[in-house]
């Protein structure tokens, strides 16, 4: 019998999605008996999850993205068997890639599609780890992986990113009342679509759609009012609990942003065990995980996402045969279970490869020092064209419409993410603040 492996799982934070995520792996390896965990998050560990960890007995230590806990970090490092790191663009942990670890072998296992800046890959990232684990099939296809080579395509896996299917779907959730529509997630651009409530609204439902989550669910009530059509929906904002939402609902609309971050889908997979079905945009995530007319329906425009709904709302036999067949895939396919089998396997094929250092080595970008918050920013877009936008707009004046959206994020990995996390970068403000500088060359020389 292979001795207990010990894992060092490093995650950027354990909120949201991905902490229920952390904490369900956590837990089944923990049980399963093969492999003790440690946690190590760059920011601060929620409560929620330091909870979870004493009710288990696993041991955590937070707040060790500063250069001055770096001996303790690199200590955790050299102590853990492997090295897990949870992956996305987040400034903390990009930093800590780009100073190099001490030896270890490191699994990687990015939590985003990583199709679209600013949570994409990019060519440097995948020479890092000694294996490196998408959450979706969908990233197969995004074009950075496409183009590597035999040896970068040689250490790629997939194993789907979710916390589980909850217990209380154990039975098929019975939907009483009118057909309702809803909606659970994440309210805001970067990852709901901009023109949800159009969407929606253009089904003529008859009950108001419900929409649960946050953190821009005022933006979106004022938006609802904007557009006349406040009456339509009911914007609860954060939920604790949505078991209740999930149990009312019979059709879950769920358009996202084209260039939406999301993988696993979490919610997606929730809806269905729930006994919703699910109507999305023909998004390669999304397809994923819904069979156009078996398991939902996949819109390829926005009037068939509207009719699409309206559709749900009226045929219920339709209806219940998509809840059956979506009930049944996830119970099936989206088991923690077969994640955990899965890194088990992974685990031992990885402790046998010798350890080593790692460095995320970044390309040197003309006019920003190696090293910099802006350097860190820039690179992490890869060669897309956020990028060369971003390297324009440190010497000249860009027009308003060209400057990408994810620009006016302040956190998912934008440029304001990275300065405010990594502290002051006279180049990067040119970036945050457009209008705050004279873009001209003696501004980009002097500072």
């Amino acid at each position: 019998m292979s001795p207990v492996l010990h894992v060092l799982h490093i995650v950027p934070h354990a909120g949201g999605g991905v902490g229920a995520v952390l904490r369900t792996l956590a837990t089944a390896l923990h049980e399963a008996g093969a492999v003790r965990s440690t946690i190590a998050t760059l920011d601060t560990l929620n409560e929620e999850t330091r909870a979870h960890c004493r009710r288990l007995g696993i041991s955590w230590a937070e707040n060790l993205g500063s250069t001055a806990d770096r001996r303790r970090f690199d200590s955790l490092v050299a102590a853990a068997d492997l090295v897990l790191v949870h992956w996305w663009n987040h400034p903390l942990l990009i930093r800590l890639m780009a100073q190099g670890l001490p030896p270890s072998r490191i699994v990687l296992w990015s939590h985003v599609n990583g199709r679209h800046p600013p949570q994409a890959f990019f060519r440097e990232l995948f020479e890092f780890p000694d294996v490196f684990v998408m959450a979706s099939e969908a990233s197969l296809a995004a074009p950075v992986v496409e183009q590597l080579p035999d040896s970068g395509r040689d250490k790629l896996r997939v194993i789907r990113s979710c916390a589980g299917i909850p217990s209380w779907t154990t039975d098929v959730c019975a939907k009483n009342g009118p057909p309702r529509v809803g909606y659970i997630g994440t309210v805001e651009e970067a990852k709901m679509h901009r023109d949800f409530l159009r969407l929606c609204a253009a089904a003529d439902l008859a009950e108001p759609c419900i929409v649960a989550g946050g953190p821009s669910h005022e933006a979106l009530r004022e938006q609802a009012v904007q557009l006349g059509v406040a009456d339509r929906f009911a914007i609860l904002g954060h939920v604790a609990d949505p078991a209740p939402i999930y149990r009312q609902i019979h059709v879950f609309a769920y358009p996202l942003n084209p260039r939406h971050y999301g993988t696993g889908e979490q919610v997606l997979i929730e809806a269905m065990a729930a006994g919703c079905v699910p109507v999305v945009l023909d998004n390669p995530p999304e397809r994923a995980l819904v069979q156009h007319d078996e398991t939902g329906l996949v819109a390829r425009t926005a009037d068939e996402f509207s009719r699409a709904l309206r559709f749900l709302s009226e045929q219920g036999s339709e209806r219940e045969r998509l809840a059956r067949a979506g009930r049944r895939f996830v119970l099936k396919q989206c088991g923690i279970d077969r994640s955990v089998a899965a890194f088990q396997a992974l685990f031992d094929e990885a402790r046998r490869t010798p350890k080593r250092p790692h460095r995320l080595v970044l390309p040197a970008i003309t006019s920003v020092p190696e090293g910099s918050p802006c350097h860190l920013f820039l690179a992490s877009c890869g060669e897309q064209e956020e990028r060369h936008i971003a390297i324009t707009m440190l010497s000249s004046p860009v027009a308003e419409e060209v400057i990408p959206a994810s620009f006016r994020f302040t956190t998912r990995g934008s440029p304001r993410h990275y300065l405010d996390m990594l502290g002051h970068d006279k180049y990067l403000e040119r970036i945050c603040y457009p209008k705050s500088h004279c873009a001209t060359r003696e501004n980009v020389e002097h500072g």
